[in-house]
């Protein structure tokens, strides 16, 4: 039996999201369809809410409604304590642990030969910027323990080692290969706390 076109068309967009399939993505759309009018009017509301009013924060380019973030503007974290991740998602994975009271500074992506982004394509000048300040005296890199995000942390490494900085890289009793978000909290907050030194 043949769909629509434009069900069919719904479907290509939503497999399009990072992780859904085109089964996912057929059974998002049949829900979708299964909405009340009011319900789908306030996913679609949020969804332009979001996209509207959620931005980079000036300082880390974590997820904002402000100019700064909520972790940036509270004064009762570690000030000299900076942990360098690949997205925003990865900021949560680690708060969820709650081994960790410092600041972040979020790379939005990372160097990935294969999809053409170099080590110039990476955002990092903020970053610099906060170091040479003086204020930040530790950096953990907590880039995912796969080949792009290993690539990335020696770039970062190579990068950091000319500050007065003690840099540490996020232990790894996690599998090689593995996204930060899909860690489990334990594992994630003992990798914190076992973390290597690599410049000090």
């Amino acid at each position: 039996m043949a769909f629509p076109k434009i069900f069919n068309e719904l479907v290509e967009s939503l497999s399009r999201f990072p992780g859904i399939g085109k089964r996912s993505a057929e059974r998002l759309a049949f829900y979708i369809l299964k909405m009340q009018p009011q319900e789908l009017k306030n996913l679609i509301q949020k969804m332009e809410e979001v996209h509207k009013n959620i931005r980079p924060c000036k300082f880390c380019n974590n997820f904002s409604t402000e100019e700064f973030c909520s972790i940036c503007s509270n004064p009762n974290r570690q000030q000299n304590v900076i942990c360098i991740v690949e997205e925003p998602k990865d900021v949560l994975a680690i708060e969820k642990t709650s081994q960790y009271n410092g600041l972040y500074y979020v790379l939005l992506g990372k160097i990935s030969p294969l999809e053409g982004i170099s080590k110039e394509d990476l955002n990092i000048r903020k970053l610099i910027n906060r170091i040479e300040s003086g204020k930040i005296t530790e950096v953990i890199i907590s880039t995912d323990p796969d080949s792009d995000g290993e690539l990335t942390a020696h770039f970062l490494i190579q990068k950091l080692s000319q500050y007065k900085v003690k840099i540490y890289r996020i232990a790894v009793g996690i599998p090689l290969g593995t996204q930060i978000e899909y860690i489990d909290t334990a594992t994630l907050g003992q990798a914190l706390l076992d973390k290597k030194p690599i410049l000090t």
